[in-house]
Order: C-alpha cells, then structure tokens, then sequence
C-alpha cells in the first residue's frame, strides 16, 4: 500500500536568512516587516540581519509568537575581510574582528557563519566613512570555515556577482547554499530566500549543517524596483553620496 502523500514528500519550508530593519540601514520596523511576512504567507521563517547589532533581532524574536513567524537573531558583522552573516546569535559579535576571528566568535555561540553577497565587486565606496556597505569576503569563503555561502542575494542587479559566488561554491570547499533577499525595505523580503526540509529554525539549522538547502529567487516587479530606486536615492541624499 502506497502511503499517504504527507509522508512520502517532506514538507518543504522557505526561510529569508538576511533582513533589515531600522536599527541599521534598513526602512522598515521589526514589526513591519514581521506583519509584511505574515501577509505574504510564503516564509515560514526570517533572520533579522542588521549591521553590527542584534537588538532588531532581539525585538522582533520577542514579536513573533504575534504574528506567527518564527525569527532568527543575527547579525551581519563588519569583519576586516568582509561581511559575515552570523545565525542563531545569543550575544553581539563585534565588528572589526579579522574573518576569522568573527566566524569564531559566532561559532563559539553555537552560531553559523555565513558568507554574505561574497562576490559583490563595489563600483565605488558607499558608505559614511568611504568604505563599501556591501563589503565581500572574496577568497575567504573558499579558504575560512563557513558552514555556507549566499549564493543569491536578492539586491536588484546582482545577478551576476550570484552567478560567480555558484560557480566557486563548488568542488571539495563546497559549502551549503543559501539564498536570502538583503532586503532594506518591505517589498524586497523574499526576493531571495532558501528552501529546506521542515519548517522551523531548528530544522533550518539542520539542513544548513548537513548541506541540504537550496537558494531560489523571485523576480522584482517593476514598482518593487522603482521602490528600491526610491530607498536608495534617499540614502544618497543622506550621505551625500552615489546610491550605486
């Protein structure tokens, strides 16, 4: 006897691993963007990512059980190689720390570590302090002890630095992919994100541990875009800088 589909097929969960909100560069609150989720109805789970803080995370963890979403903290540091998502946190990783030390620092909190956008190749610095806000960590991902590589990052027009971040996320330093939307506002959740077994962090975790995840994308409409277009200029303008 054939059993019942549920159990032949494992249920498939979808998880944004890189989100931010206002307590870094992001537009949106932490609870925004979990009512934004809940609305859409596609993620069963989010990771709230800010730059060099967790307090975002922090509070929309302590909002979720509301609206039905299940929240990772973390965090995405500032090393000097680069840019490191950290996952699963339960205390701030400082910035400033070598690549390696930072991957450290979120493994010793039984954290994972992750390469974010690692083949980005900024045109021009975009930051207060002259320094790129999307800095890659390049080499290290094939040579430092992630345990994966996003390998789509759902900013607008990178799709070619995903491309190249697949074709070195191969071989014997494979590492698990992920795919997650860096997204500053709203409409940009969920233009990336990663498909797993299961439903629920833990699970999530699991996958990502043992190489079981896929990296997917959704594609921008053009008001999506125009919305980022928008987000962007206005970050221009505060800085007194080019957007791109």
């Amino acid at each position: 006897m054939l059993a019942p589909p549920s159990s032949r097929r494992a249920v498939r969960g979808s998880a944004d691993l890189h989100i931010h909100t206002c307590y870094s560069d992001g537009r949106p609150t932490p609870r925004q963007v979990l009512a934004h989720v809940r609305a859409m109805g596609e993620l069963q789970v989010i990771a709230i990512t800010d730059h060099n803080t967790i307090a975002g995370a922090v509070r929309a963890a302590a909002l979720a059980p509301e609206y039905g979403v299940a929240v990772i903290v973390g965090e995405e540091v500032s090393s000097t190689g680069g840019h490191i998502l950290g996952l699963f946190l339960q205390e701030h990783v400082p910035p400033g720390l070598s690549a390696e030390a930072t991957i450290r620092a979120i493994h010793e909190q039984g954290g994972i570590a992750v390469a974010a956008h690692p083949c980005y190749r900024p045109l021009r610095p975009q930051g207060p302090d002259g320094r790129p806000t999307m800095e890659s960590v390049g080499p290290l991902m094939e040579t430092l002890p992630f345990d994966a590589v996003e390998v789509v990052n759902g900013t607008p027009f990178l799709g070619p630095a995903n491309q190249r971040a697949q074709c070195r996320n191969r071989g014997p330093t494979r590492r698990a992919e992920v795919g997650a939307s860096d997204a500053h506002i709203l409409s940009a959740i969920g233009k990336g994100y990663t498909r797993f077994s299961g439903r629920t962090p833990e699970e999530l975790r699991h996958a990502i541990l043992e190489g079981r995840t896929v990296a997917w994308s959704r594609p921008y409409s053009v008001g999506d875009l125009a919305a980022y277009l928008r987000f962007w200029l206005g970050v221009s303008l505060e800085r007194g800088q080019p957007a791109w």
